[in-house]
């Protein structure tokens, strides 16, 4: 469907980059548009018809994308990969529970509404951690566990004051909300996870995983063939 066409794919996810590597394949251009700042118009390393833009500015009818940088083309096709919002209409929390900009809370360590702990939890909402499986796996065990008695929570108001003040060192770094469960490959928090239901996460699959971060962003096109020591 879009052999030979001119796509611009918005987003900067793992989703949009892989993507845009599929349709480049057939595509006559691909071209990436994040929110990021310092994105200059460059060609990605390891493909000739793939360039990374600022965000989109405007579009016109006639096809005519415009970027904030004043760069603009003419495409055939826009594909947005910007991820989820976060959305839970048939939960009744009288108010408790609020959705801002995709930041979901108050949450406790991204997963209990301590008014309502350990009743209601939320496994999966963070994002952009290299060890997703070992960490989703981590919450569906704290979880368990907090339901099971196993281990306790800190009391209501000692989970809302570690909340607060997250949300204050947020602020202060100048991180927007919608990164709020943004992890960025914080293995803190992994390890925090893992001290809580008594296990361990092994140094090598942290070493492993920096690895290959490092190797996706030094050869975006091959680095699944690559071999990392």
């Amino acid at each position: 469907m879009l052999d030979s066409s001119i796509v611009v794919v918005i987003g900067s996810g793992a989703s949009a980059f892989d993507i845009s590597r599929e349709i480049a394949t057939t595509a006559k251009e691909v071209h990436l548009s994040s929110r990021s700042l310092d994105v200059k118009v460059t060609r990605l390393d390891g493909y000739e018809n793939i360039w990374q833009h600022m965000m989109i500015k405007r579009v016109f009818n006639d096809g005519t994308i415009e970027f904030q940088d004043g760069d603009s083309i003419v495409a055939d096709a826009i594909l947005h990969c910007t991820g989820y919002k976060f959305h839970f209409p048939f939960l009744r929390t009288n108010n408790m529970l609020h959705v801002d900009d995709n930041c979901v809370g108050p949450l406790y360590k991204h997963v209990f509404l301590p008014q309502l702990a350990p009743g209601l939890a939320f496994v999966g909402l963070t994002f952009n951690n290299g060890v997703i499986f070992r960490l989703l796996e981590l919450q569906a065990k704290w979880v368990a566990q907090a339901l099971s008695e196993k281990i306790l929570l800190p009391s209501k108001d000692e989970m809302l004051a570690d909340v607060y003040k997250f949300y204050q060192e947020m602020d202060e770094n100048g991180i927007p909300k919608r990164r709020t469960h943004s992890l960025s490959f914080q293995f803190e928090y992994v390890d925090w996870l893992a001290d809580q239901v008594g296990l361990h996460v092994e140094d090598r699959l942290k070493k492993m995983i920096k690895k290959l971060f490092e190797n996706w962003m030094a050869r975006p096109k091959g680095y699944r063939d690559a071999w990392v020591s």
